[in-house]
């Protein structure tokens, strides 16, 4: 379990001397263009995100992964960094750093354990009024502003490929007229080798030729 916070300015320390890792994660809800942010609740404390601290030998994102796993029973894919959040910690007022991964949930089920006792679907207007930290709060802003690009760009690569398929049709009718052309390129020319066989008094030559024209 992490150490009591307390809200301070995190401009005093510019050096981060506890670094550490979670995930916003979240789920498309049917019919509603906000998702739903999954929250926890540790004892006595707060409702926050799953995080913890950065374990030696660990990248950040080892760590998000490792502690939202612990704190929910549940396995997460991140998809991407959103962000990060300072904030001095403890009587020492040490200056620690949470990095957030945007995450949706693989598999896995809650259980209560002695960091969390329960978990809550909210959406980000419930979140921001269940969440404890003023912080926590406003970082549900940074991931919607996210979320809102994510959506954005998930249009525009529909889009390009829509446009793909139509330009996959138009080449496909090129081929086809370029085959017909050819076609008939192959008849005229067979047609006047039969009127050369024509005037040469070559009856069944000409027969045979015309016989091979491409229908």
């Amino acid at each position: 379990m992490e150490e009591p916070t307390q809200e301070h300015s995190s401009s005093s320390t510019p050096a981060v001397d506890i670094y550490a890792a979670g995930g916003l994660i979240y789920r498309d809800t049917s019919g509603k263009e906000i998702p739903e942010i999954l929250l926890i609740h540790r004892p006595d404390r707060d409702w926050s995100f799953p995080k913890g601290k950065q374990d030696l030998g660990e990248t950040l994102l080892q760590t998000a992964l490792r502690e939202v796993k612990e704190e929910t029973g549940l396995t997460c894919f991140a998809e991407e960094l959103i962000g990060r959040v300072s904030y001095l910690v403890g009587e020492k007022k040490l200056k620690k750093e949470v990095t957030y991964w945007a995450m949706t949930i693989e598999l896995g089920e809650f259980a209560p354990n002695s960091e969390v006792n329960k978990i809550q679907w909210a959406t980000v207007e419930e979140a921001k009024e269940l969440l404890t930290w003023d912080r926590d709060q406003d970082f549900l802003n940074t991931f919607m502003n996210w979320y809102e690009k994510r959506a954005e760009k998930g249009i525009f690569e529909n889009e390009i490929s829509s446009t793909a398929v139509n330009t996959d049709s138009v080449v496909q009718e090129t081929v086809e007229l370029d085959s017909d052309l050819e076609k008939i390129e192959s008849n005229l020319a067979i047609i006047e080798s039969a009127m050369n066989r024509v005037a040469d008094g070559d009856l069944d030559a000409a027969e045979d030729l015309i016989s091979g024209l491409q229908k």
